[in-house]
Formats: C-alpha cells, structure tokens, sequence
C-alpha cells in the first residue's frame, strides 16, 4: 500500500485536539481527513475537511481508511465495533473497554473483517521504556522483585466525565491502567492475585491502591488518584538496585519534555541518570499505519489488551467485594 492514510476521528475529547493531531500533522504517510462531534461545532475544526454531527456520517465516509475513537471508556467497544464492521481500521483510546468481554469482541471483530485495531496505550512507544527494559535484560540489577507505579492528579471539576460512572468514570480505569499496562507487559509478568482499596465519590473511585502478588513472592503497587498532586512515575526494585522513571507516562507534561532514568546500586548510590526525549503520539501513530499498509506486526495486539483489561476488572471487583481476588488469565 502506497497512498497517504486517510483518518478521521470520533469524539472531541482535548486529547484528540491537543495531542493526536498535532501528532497525526507530522506524519507523512496519514492525515486528517474528517471529524465527528456531538460536543463540539464545524468552527473548532476549519482545517479538518470535513465535520460531521453524527458518529454514523464518519463512518459512512468511504474515504476514510482508519478511525481513532475518543470517546468515554463506556463507549470504546461500541464504536470500534461499528467502525470494523464498515471495514475501519481503529486506533482506540485506552481503556479499550470497560469489561474483558468487550475487548475479546473487538479482537474476534478485527478478525473477522480482516482489519487492525489497536488500544492507544501511546506511552509504550516512548523509547524511555526501551532503555529500561534492555537495563533489566542485561540483569546487571539481579531479578525484580517489587514494582509500584504511581499516577495522580487533582481534578477540580466535578462534572468531569472521568467522574461519571455511567460512561466508565474511576482513576483505575483512567490511570491506574497505564501502571497496569507496564506491570503486565513491561514486565512481561502475570501475577496470581491482587487486593484493591480506594476512596469512592458518587460509585466512581477516586483514588485506589491495588497490590498484585505472584506464587514467588514478588509484588506489584499501582496507585491511581484524582485528588493526589500530579505525579507519574514508577519503580522497579531489584536484588541488586532499583531503576526510576519520573514523567512515566506523560514525559512531554515534564519541565523539559522529556523522561529520567535513575539508576541506583544495592547501596542505593546512583550509577546513571538520563533524561531521554521523543515523541510516543507520532510513534504510536507510525506504527499501526506501518501495520496497515505493511502488514507489519503489532507491538501491542488485542490478545495483549485482554491481559490488561483482565488485570484492570479483577482490580475493580477487589475493590468491589473489599477482598483479595485470584486471577486466572
């Protein structure tokens, strides 16, 4: 496949305006060709082709080879589910559903129409999680043993949606599922059982701290917040040292754009530090394209957002029954 890409975007949430377009202008291989908003009007988007009022007009747009759905979690399998059947392609803002049944439906959907669908977990094309994960290869810090990632900021306005429970509002589901996310596929680790506690508002959790386990002992802590000063980082605590990522997952929000690394010894004295720069939206947007026209393999597929999503339900019914919950992949 030699021509441009043509996108076209469902929803007008800020980050398909402040970051996935911007994103989406550097690419040479896609470009935006149409927009569709049931918030928003025509004059917010005159350099977007064309605006639709109806989620249903993008997708009748026979132009349009690819969908980025940014919608409420609520409402991510419904739309990519409808954007499949009209041959779409679909990147999907993460969480890609609000259940593991959900995500398995938009697996065996993209399958069955012979399309690509992706969940947007865009930090993951950051190189910063490359080094980190070729540090932890060469196992100069022994094995890890205790990881915990931390994502919060304070949300002042209280009609937020990420405050509604009925479109699929909760920090864990928002943020708690990018530390999830890196536990699961960083790591490459699948632990046995986990116990979630958090504060709720109106049934949609604010804050919650889940602690995930394994049968040899290691552990997992996320912790999620919307009412936290900001902060998004983890750390993976090893035999020999730790390894510390500041600007996890937002590093283009830090004071200078980018990621740090700090490596420490058992002594806990630092042996390296570096702030590492780059752009994962364009990366992100790179790579599915690369696995549109060429065919090329998925680093993130739906099998892989099944374990997340997994990680992220068995968290939330912990919470639920206040109660340690076996997983069982």
């Amino acid at each position: 496949m030699e021509e441009t890409l043509n996108w076209g975007i469902i929803g007008g949430a800020r980050i398909a305006q402040e970051e996935f377009l911007p994103a989406l202008h550097k690419s040479e291989k896609g470009e935006i060709r149409a927009i569709a908003s049931k918030t928003r009007s025509a004059d917010e988007y005159q350099d977007i082709p064309f605006f639709y009022s109806s989620y249903e007009e993008l997708l009748e747009d026979r132009s349009i080879d690819v969908v980025y759905i940014a919608l409420p979690n609520a409402l991510h399998a419904e739309w990519a589910l409808k954007a499949m059947e009209k041959g779409k392609h679909v990147l999907l803002e993460k969480p890609a559903g609000v259940s593991v049944q959900e995500v398995t439906d938009m697996k065996k959907a993209a399958e069955k129409n012979q399309v690509v669908v992706m969940e947007a977990f865009m930090h993951q094309f950051h190189k910063q999680h490359d080094v980190v994960k070729k540090l932890l290869q060469t196992n100069k810090l022994g094995e890890w043993k205790y990881f915990k990632a931390q994502f919060s900021f304070q949300l002042t306005n209280q009609k937020n949606i990420r405050l509604n429970k009925q479109l699929g509002g909760g920090a864990l589901y928002d943020i708690g599922c990018y530390g999830i996310h890196t536990m699961n596929q960083l790591l490459e680790w699948k632990p046995k059982k986990v116990t979630t506690r958090g504060r709720l508002h109106d049934e949609v959790d604010v804050l919650s701290t889940s602690i995930f386990e394994d049968e040899k002992g290691r552990f997992a802590e996320i912790l999620a917040s919307f009412d936290l000063p900001p902060v998004n980082q983890y750390e993976i605590i090893c035999e020999k040292g730790s390894i510390l990522l500041e600007h996890a997952y937002r590093p283009d929000a830090s004071a200078n754009g980018c990621g740090k690394i700090t490596v420490k010894n058992q002594a806990g004295t630092i042996i390296s530090a570096a702030d590492i720069k780059d752009d994962a939206y364009v990366n992100e947007i790179e790579h599915i394209q690369a696995s549109i026209r060429d065919n090329k393999a998925l680093k993130y597929t739906m099998a892989d957002s099944e374990d997340v999503n997994l990680l992220v339900e068995c968290s939330y019914r912990s919470l639920k029954e206040q109660q340690t919950v076996n997983i069982t992949f």
